[in-house]
C-alpha cells in the first residue's frame, strides 16, 4: 500500500525546545516525522448478550447460565472464531413502594475473528436465541505491525527532510541523530461500520440471515519523534 506523507508545516512539525537548546558542540532540537496508510479492516469483534428477568434469583441465574453455555457450546463448532464470556450482571427490580418485585440479570458472550465468513455464520446461529449488541471492525496486530514497518521510512525521511532544512537555515553541515522514539500506528477516528443482513428467501421464522458484512479500512498513522544536534 502507498504511504502518504502528511505536509511538513502541518504534522511532521519542527519543534524546537524552548527555542534552539545548545549543545556542548553545536545545536540541539526535536524533530517529529509522520506517515499514514490506508489498511484494510481484517478482525472483527462482537458482542451478544441475553437479558432475562424473574422473580426469583436462582431462576434468573440458572436462565442466563443454560443460555450462555448453550451459546459458547455452539461457538466450538466455529474454531476460526475466538469465543469468550463477556460481563454478567444481575439486580433487584422493585415497586412503587421500594420492594424488591423481581430481579433482572445480563450476560454477554464476545467473539474475535479474522474469518469473517466463520464469523457472520456464528452470529447468525446465537442471534437466534440472543441479542447482537454491537460489531466492531478493526485492523489485525499482525497487520498493524506490516504498516509501521512499510511507513517507517516515509516517517524517517520527513524527519530527515526538515533537519536538513534547519541545518541550511542555521548554518550547520552536520547532523546528528542523538534519539529517536517510534510511535505505535494509531488509527484515526472513523464512524462505526453498519451491517445489513443478506437476502434469505421465505426464511423460517427461527432463521437468522447471515450478515453481509463491509469491514471497509482504517487510516494508521506512524509518528517518530528524534533529538537532532547540528554542527
Amino acid at each position: 500500500m502507498k504511504s502518504t506523507l502528511i505536509p511538513s508545516l502541518m504534522v511532521a512539525s519542527l519543534l524546537i525546545t524552548p527555542a534552539l537548546a545548545k549543545a556542548a558542540d553545536g545545536i540541539e532540537l526535536r524533530l517529529s516525522g509522520s506517515a499514514q496508510q490506508e489498511v484494510a479492516n481484517d478482525q472483527l469483534q462482537a458482542t451478544l448478550y441475553l437479558q432475562e428477568k424473574s422473580d426469583q434469583p436462582a431462576t434468573l441465574a440458572n436462565r442466563l447460565n443454560k443460555g450462555i453455555a448453550q451459546g459458547m457450546a455452539l461457538g466450538k463448532k466455529y474454531p476460526q472464531v475466538d469465543v469468550s464470556s463477556g460481563s454478567y450482571n444481575s439486580w433487584p427490580s422493585y415497586d412503587k413502594n421500594g420492594k424488591i418485585q423481581g430481579w433482572q440479570g445480563r450476560a454477554e458472550i464476545r467473539l474475535k475473528s479474522r474469518d469473517m465468513t466463520q464469523a457472520a455464520e456464528l452470529v447468525a446461529q446465537l442471534q437466534k436465541t440472543m441479542l447482537l449488541e454491537g460489531v466492531q471492525f478493526t485492523v489485525s496486530d499482525a497487520a498493524r505491525r506490516a504498516a509501521e514497518k512499510a511507513m517507517i521510512p516515509a516517517a524517517l525521511a520527513e524527519m530527515q527532510a526538515q533537519a536538513n532544512i534547519t541545518a541550511q537555515t542555521l548554518g550547520k553541515s552536520r547532523i546528528t541523530i542523538k534519539e529517536l522514539e517510534f510511535g505505535n500506528a494509531a488509527p484515526a477516528f472513523r464512524p462505526p461500520m453498519l451491517m445489513r443482513a443478506a437476502a434469505a428467501p421465505m426464511a423460517k421464522e427461527a432463521d437468522v440471515a447471515q450478515p453481509d458484512w463491509q469491514p471497509g479500512q482504517s487510516q494508521l498513522q506512524l509518528t517518530i519523534n528524534g533529538k537532532i544536534e547540528l554542527n
